[in-house]
């Protein structure tokens, strides 16, 4: 038969062992005077302090000698478990999921600093403390194929290897930090805005899992990824409930009937740049012949990336001059009863020049405007984030030895180059996109309902003011427009003097789009950004007469040429497109000469940068 173990010393237990047995006199016997080293008064009075009973077959020890107080008699108690805790303050989550190939975590590549994506900027620009007292807390989640050698960052951004991993870290962190009155914010560029978007749907289909359903995570995680996938059979029919069955509505409610989930939890705001590809990942047929892309992309089809009703507000920024065939945009549609606030805005410029990345901000200084200014009824940023973003791009304009550009005006990047040349081009087609079996990632030819699309103000001000084309070659006339033309509609608020500006698509009725777009409201920060070009200001607010002519792109050979109403009038003499006129002050950029008189009625260079 074993012994009973002995008392614990205090070299283990961290308390002080009990006292001499050769105490003597009144103290003999006395317990008030003898305690454990590192034990409180009060753990000591505390009741839960008391002898253990001796057992039977154990001699009973001399009278002068205690049993020791048991470990937790002599703790304080454990954070989060007080008798009346106090209630979390309420936090703002913001997961902040970047784009392929992007971490600001590790801004070199190759020796050479990597331009920062809209993301990152966005992020600190925040402040650390809103106004009304509430943390503004981050967790910034890395792109796909940023860790690793060669061949691991190539299968990142080719086949999306990483992506599991990055969706299930946003959502870890949402699950584990939220509290009630929380709010949630999912920010993401390119495949960062599929993350973000999958962990929206994921909060939206099952909730935030509790700490006590968090352990299953990877199980129901794997369960949910096959929710439509007939093949199916999970390894762990018995996790995290016994004969769980198929992921469904039934499943979920059992869920939350075991603690392990919160349903209902709503979403602040999705704000994302350039969502592309059906599955998040583009599809490149090079890759897709070669296996590298085929046998992984299976997994990303039944992740959902649709409005689910929990979600507030969802922004997206997409760019109107993107030809790579795999990046077709995916743009958001608003169910018939759904109450979010949903706005997409389409920018002069390609993926990068909207999601950030390129050595040239200018263009993706206007969407991150445009993106803190919908954010801003929510959260808190930085004072004067917008005027330092364009100071240092003004700086590179001077490093590089350029001459600044006008809002609006920055470099319009060829991206259609290298792998992407053999996936094809195409044309974005605003107001004019298709629903996606989610179960198969192909469309079903049923078009897009209640998308709320705009075109930007910097899109009438490059078409308008005849700014720089693709690779600052010849001037800016996107296919993606060619049908649209843009006029002011008196009455109603907007850009243009405190009038609206439509654009109308004269293809419509050929192509079955969207018949015509609003110009997005401009907003403070981006006028604050907007009115260091002075020149492309009075344009945007006054919004001129005069008109040039573009053909359309689906006219016949032989119908009228389109009228583009509000552009300036171009001029046989080009000017080389940097000059500056003797009205410069130095403070806004002036390309060519004369432009300020073209307001007055005064024929403006074909050139304008």
């Amino acid at each position: 038969m074993s012994r009973p173990p002995q008392p614990r010393s205090s070299a283990v237990s961290g308390f002080a062992g009990p006292a001499p047995s050769h105490a003597t006199g009144n103290n003999a016997g006395n317990t008030s005077n003898i305690s454990p080293g590192h034990a409180s008064a009060g753990a000591l009075a505390s009741p839960a302090y008391h002898a253990s009973p001796m057992p039977s077959h154990v001699a009973s020890r001399p009278a002068s000698r205690i049993e020791p107080p048991t470990l937790a008699a002599t703790m304080a108690p454990m954070p989060g478990t007080l008798p009346n805790p106090t209630a979390p303050r309420m936090k703002r989550l913001i997961v902040a999921c970047d784009g392929t190939w992007m971490d600001s975590d590790n801004g070199i590549i190759n020796g050479k600093k990597q331009e920062p994506s809209n993301v990152s900027r966005l992020c600190w620009a925040l402040k650390d403390t809103s106004r009304d007292g509430f943390a503004q807390v981050v967790n910034y989640v890395p792109g796909v194929g940023t860790s690793g050698g060669t061949l691991s960052r190539f299968l990142g951004g080719a086949v999306g290897a990483g992506l599991k991993a990055n969706i299930s870290e946003a959502y870890n962190y949402l699950a584990t930090n939220w509290n009630p009155k929380d709010e949630l914010f999912l920010i993401g560029f390119s495949r960062g805005a599929f993350t973000a978007r999958c962990v929206g749907g994921m909060v939206g289909d099952f909730g935030l899992l509790t700490k006590d359903g968090l352990p299953y995570f990877n199980e129901i995680f794997e369960d949910y990824n096959h929710r439509h996938d007939d093949n199916y059979f999970s390894k762990f029919p018995d996790i995290p409930f016994p004969d769980k069955g198929r992921f469904d509505a039934h499943y979920v409610d059992q869920l939350q009937a075991r603690g392990l989930t919160r349903l209902r939890i709503p979403i602040k705001v999705i704000a994302v740049w350039e969502t592309v590809g059906s599955l998040g990942i583009p599809k490149i047929p090079i890759l897709e012949s070669l296996h590298l892309q085929s046998s992984d992309m299976h997994q990303y089809e039944f992740y959902d990336t649709r409005l689910n009703p929990y979600v507030e507000n969802a922004f997206q920024a997409l760019a109107l001059d993107e030809r790579r065939g795999p990046f077709s945009p995916a743009v958001w549609e608003k169910g018939n009863n759904d109450r979010v606030n949903l706005k997409q805005v389409w920018f002069p410029g390609v993926h990068s020049n909207v999601g950030g990345g390129y050595d040239d901000e200018a263009l993706s200084d206007i969407t991150l405007a445009w993106m803190m200014s919908r954010l801003e009824p929510f959260l808190d940023f930085r004072e004067h984030y917008i005027a330092k973003i364009y100071a240092e791009n003004r700086a590179y304009y001077k490093e590089t030895g350029q001459k600044p550009r006008w809002w609006g005006f920055g470099e319009l990047y060829n991206s259609l180059k290298g792998v992407y040349t053999f996936a094809g081009s195409t044309t974005r087609t605003p107001g004019n996109y298709h629903r996606i079996d989610p179960y198969t990632g192909r469309s079903t030819g049923k078009r897009l309902r209640n998308t709320n699309e705009y075109i930007h103000a910097s899109a009438r001000a490059r078409i308008g003011l005849q700014g720089p084309g693709l690779a600052d070659r010849g001037t800016y006339d996107p296919p993606a427009l060619r049908d649209w033309s843009f006029n002011v509609v008196k009455g109603q608020p907007g850009n243009a003097g405190g009038n609206m500006v439509m654009w109308t698509n004269h293809a419509a009725a050929e192509t079955g789009g969207q018949e015509s777009m609003p110009e997005a409201m401009l907003m403070t920060t981006e006028l604050a950004l907007l009115g260091m070009s002075p020149r492309v200001a009075d344009y945007i607010h006054s919004m001129r007469e005069p008109t040039r002519e573009r053909r359309r792109r689906h006219a016949n050979p032989h119908d009228p040429e389109m009228t583009m109403t509000g552009a300036v009038d171009s001029v046989a003499n080009e000017r080389k497109y940097h000059e500056k006129t003797d009205h410069d002050d130095g403070d806004d950029v002036v390309p060519l000469d004369h432009l300020a008189d073209a307001g007055a009625g005064a024929a403006a260079p074909s050139r304008v940068w």
